[in-house]
């Protein structure tokens, strides 16, 4: 009887047990980040998405994405920063990050060999640092690392080329003359004089991103750009009317897309799959992306990259290129200084997987076997992506998982090759290998004072050469005005704002 009431005593001891822990230390609760960021019509960030289910999985984090649409979303980040309720990552373009500078922890201390390893292998190289700090040195942001330089490409119809038994243009005069012939000689044969030369998408906050990159074959960028060491302002460059006048040819003799400024990526599908378009200029994924709209049809279109036409002086290049920091767009992650110590460490411990080899793959590729397989030794994406059920891209399929999504990551030449053709592979080469890509102009860091007098003078400046230069371009104003524009730019405060670019640029190229 005695053993029995000690096995029971023990029994019950081991059924309360469970019972005893429970109530003393109730199973602790992930800790929750938000995530604020870009959500585009062909690249969701939005809570759902396969891969940021995986990484909750993977690092046992919550993560809250508070997507933010991307129409007025400039704006959005305004009003999020008024409104001091900030999440705990927030992903935008570097230049406003660093607008509200103390608003992001400072990183120096916190990426080390230790505790963030694989961000260490990017961050700890000073020249890589630099492009993620402040003024005063402080880094306080996480950037995209990319993989690959050549960007954004020239592409045309090699088909047309062909059947009007045109050279290769060589030059911008030589081009301009192919763009006429295209224009006069009915390509695609319907007897009428519809063809489009050159059409683009909108794109950028003026909506010309497409159109202005030929000013780089005048050696210019738009705006600020250093030459031999000085800062310069391309917009009142006397290069700038040289360009401006072969645009304005252009545009008034119809080669130039008359709609440029508001025409969407679907009216541009439309004008080629109406067969119109010649050439254009857009992110290298989209010479296959266009070719894919003929894929199904008869069509005896040929799509091939093409290098930019040579200026003047013989520039061929353009600057409208990756950096090994995206600081341009919607990447780049702040860590709010007001967030808890727990989620500061958790967003650490994210984007620190993001960077790892293991979180690189997911980012890039997804799963094997379900978006990947290995093939003799290569990363090959499944029928999932190259040959997607619902018609859409290799590069929308990807996306519609969360893969190479808006959260900052660290790209892999392999799947920068993997998902296009040859002929992007290519060119992409040939840019790279032989000089068509100009130096673009680092994203500086301002001081208090300093970002003061943009806020007060370049805004101004800014909206009026904005308005300006499409007035030029289209021949609502004419070049002969130029001069008074330059003059009425530099009376705005040109020379102020210059100095303190030239400032910022001096202690970056420390």
């Amino acid at each position: 009887m005695k053993h029995f009431s000690r096995l029971l005593a023990l029994l019950l001891a081991a059924a309360l047990l469970p019972l005893i822990a429970f109530s003393g230390a109730a199973a602790e609760e992930p800790v929750t980040i938000t995530i604020w960021g870009s959500d585009r019509e062909n690249m969701p960030f939005r809570n759902g998405l396969m891969t940021i289910d995986l990484l909750q999985e993977k690092l046992g984090i919550k993560i809250d994405i508070i997507s933010a649409p991307t129409e007025n979303l400039a704006e959005k980040y305004g009003l999020l920063m008024a409104s001091g309720d900030i999440p705990t990552i927030v992903q935008y373009k570097a230049k406003d990050l660093l607008l509200y500078k103390d608003a992001w922890t400072p990183l120096n201390d916190l990426i080390n060999e230790t505790d963030t390893p694989n961000l260490w292998k990017v961050y700890g190289d000073p020249e890589i640092r630099r492009k993620v700090s402040d003024a005063d040195g402080n880094m306080r942001f996480i950037g995209q690392r990319t993989a690959i330089t050549a960007g954004k490409l020239y592409f045309w119809r090699q088909d047309w080329l062909d059947k009007l038994q045109l050279e290769t243009p060589k030059t911008t005069e030589d081009l301009y003359q192919v763009f006429k012939a295209i224009k006069e000689g009915d390509p695609n044969g319907n007897g009428q004089a519809d063809e489009i030369p050159f059409s683009v998408r909108k794109n950028g906050s003026n909506n010309r991103g497409n159109v202005i990159p030929f000013i780089h074959n005048w050696g210019i960028a738009e705006t600020f750009f250093a030459e031999d060491g000085t800062v310069k302002f391309g917009a009142t460059d006397p290069r700038m009317k040289d360009a401006l006048e072969w645009l304005h040819r252009c545009y008034a003799e119809g080669l130039i897309d008359q709609e440029y400024l508001t025409l969407d990526k679907t009216a541009w599908y439309s004008e080629w799959t109406n067969n119109q378009v010649f050439m254009s200029y857009d992110w290298s994924a989209y010479i296959d992306n266009v070719a894919n709209l003929f894929k199904d049809t008869d069509s005896d279109i040929h799509i091939v990259g093409a290098v930019p036409p040579e200026g003047p002086t013989g520039i061929s290049e353009t600057r409208d290129q990756l950096q090994p920091i995206t600081v341009d767009e919607d990447w780049n992650a702040g860590i709010f200084i007001g967030a808890t110590e727990d989620q500061k460490k958790a967003a650490l411990k994210l984007l620190d997987y993001v960077y790892s080899e293991e979180g690189m793959i997911l980012m890039n590729f997804g799963v094997e076997g379900q978006h990947f397989n290995i093939v003799d030794g290569n990363y090959v994406y499944s029928d999932l992506i190259m040959n997607n059920p619902d018609g859409l891209s290799p590069q929308d399929a990807l996306r519609s998982f969360g893969i190479q999504s808006m959260l900052t990551l660290l790209q892999d030449a392999r799947y920068e090759r993997a998902f296009v053709s040859d002929e992007v592979n290519r060119i992409r080469d040939i840019y790279e290998q032989e000089g068509h890509i100009g130096d673009a102009f680092p994203t500086l860091a301002f001081t208090g004072e300093e970002q003061g007098i943009i806020n007060e003078k370049y805004t101004e400046i800014e909206t009026y050469m904005n308005e300006m230069i499409d007035k030029f371009i289209m021949g609502v104003e004419p070049l002969d005005s130029f001069d008074a524009y330059v003059a009425k730019v530099e009376s705005m405060g040109l020379q102020d704002v210059l100095k303190v670019y030239q400032a910022a640029y001096d202690r970056y190229m420390k």
